[in-house]
């Protein structure tokens, strides 16, 4: 017993194992076992909260809707707990991976991901609602543009992470990025789905900022795109009106206000503490897409200010975790990968609530987690999937040792 205790004692006052800045840099697949650690807990267990808070809110939201149109009040309830499973296995099984191993399928994963992007035109692949082509029927529905915000995170972090000097070149390294954000946007333009180009501009941008581009680079790349939006409002019509929307959204003349002005009083209604759950007005067929772009709304009638701040504190939690994670990661690659997936998130979290409460104008951005929409909530649980990956070889475990020579 006496040399059991003594066997303990001796583990735990143990130095910690040394590796050089060598290993920790290569990413090999050796090197990367020997520093694997435990995932980020709180991330996970933040995850969990919001995925089940969200197929809470998927049902309230559409329980009425789906028994008029359905003749049954479970219909996107239960195609929200399937996502949610598949996206759970996603998260099991990414976290298992070395983040290096999809930095060597970078090119692949990217082509096959632009491939897609075009398999929604194909007639009966590609699926059509309210004039936009945007999900491909594989048996269930995926948007692409989901899968393509995840691609370019891999590939614009594993290109920086293996040749970090080359991104403040501009010939070589920044247009190059931004040429491959041309090739992107041009099948997603033609669907058309704006709002996807939004969110994958501002996560390009964010990647390249973070990856060491001048500064001078990135305005100009700004400025084009600010000046490009607003031409691309002007040439659609639909598109002028959600700016009229925006701007007076009181003003019932105009047809696009309707939906805008439905959340407005769906948020204005709640109060402090909310109808209760289950009680909403607004999605009794008020509020158009009150189980996906406008559930924020929903749930700030139903939970009031406190249940909405709830909900941003479990979103500031995760992305806290995710700088965190970007902060500590072993390699410049690893930090670039947690960077995107976390800007992603806190994106798309900004620009739903915006839209909800007015700020900015309707784009369809979903809520990550919370809004219904199969291929998104997997595909973003999956994501976390890549930060929990990333948070098993963090560096804060282990101590450095470099080597330099003379």
């Amino acid at each position: 017993m006496a040399e059991r205790t003594r066997r303990n004692r001796n583990k735990e006052t143990a130095e910690p194992q040394i590796f050089t800045a060598k290993q920790l840099s290569r990413g090999k697949k050796k090197d990367m076992k020997a520093i694997r650690h435990a995932p980020d807990y709180v991330l996970l267990f933040t995850l969990i909260a919001l995925v089940c808070f969200g197929i809470l809110m998927v049902y309230s939201s559409s329980y009425y809707t789906n028994a008029i149109k359905f003749g049954t009040s479970e219909r996107l309830y239960s195609k929200q707990i399937l996502s949610a499973c598949v996206g759970f296995s996603a998260v099991i099984v990414v976290m298992q991976f070395d983040y290096h191993t999809l930095s060597k399928w970078r090119n692949v994963i990217l082509v096959g991901s632009w491939l897609l992007l075009w398999a929604v035109f194909i007639p009966g692949l590609g699926m059509s609602e309210n004039g936009s082509s945007r999900w491909i029927n594989v048996g269930i529905s995926v948007q692409p543009s989901e899968i393509m915000k995840f691609s370019l995170i891999v590939f614009i972090s594993s290109e920086i992470g293996q040749d970090p000097g080359r991104i403040k070149s501009l010939r070589y390294g920044y247009l190059r990025y931004m040429g491959l954000l041309l090739l992107v946007c041009i099948p997603i333009f033609l669907m058309p789905n704006m709002s996807a180009i939004i969110c994958i501009c501002l996560l390009v941008v964010c990647l390249v900022v973070v990856g060491g581009a001048k500064w001078q680079h990135i305005a100009a790349t700004v400025l084009i795109g600010v000046a490009g939006l607003a031409i691309l409002i002007v040439l659609e019509p639909y598109r002028v009106g959600r700016m009229l929307a925006f701007l007076d959204p009181f003003n019932t003349t105009v047809e696009a206000t309707y939906q805008l002005r439905q959340s407005l009083y769906s948020i204005a209604s709640g109060g402090l503490f909310g109808r209760g759950l289950g009680n909403s007005m607004q999605k009794l067929m008020y509020l158009p897409f009150s189980e996906s772009d406008f559930i924020f709304a929903i749930i700030v009638e139903e939970m009031g200010l406190f249940g909405a701040l709830l909900v941003l504190a479990g979103f500031g939690l995760l992305i806290y975790r995710g700088v965190r994670i970007a902060l500590t990661a072993p390699d410049l690659t690893g930090c670039l990968m947690a960077t995107g997936v976390t800007a992603i998130i806190a994106i798309q979290v900004l620009v739903n609530i915006a839209v909800c409460t007015g700020c900015v104008p309707p784009t369809g951005v979903v809520l990550p987690f919370i809004s219904y929409g199969g291929s998104a909530v997997a595909i973003f649980m999956g994501m976390v999937g890549l930060l929990l990956c990333i948070s098993r070889y963090t560096v804060k475990t282990v101590r450095v040792e470099v080597e330099i020579q003379e």
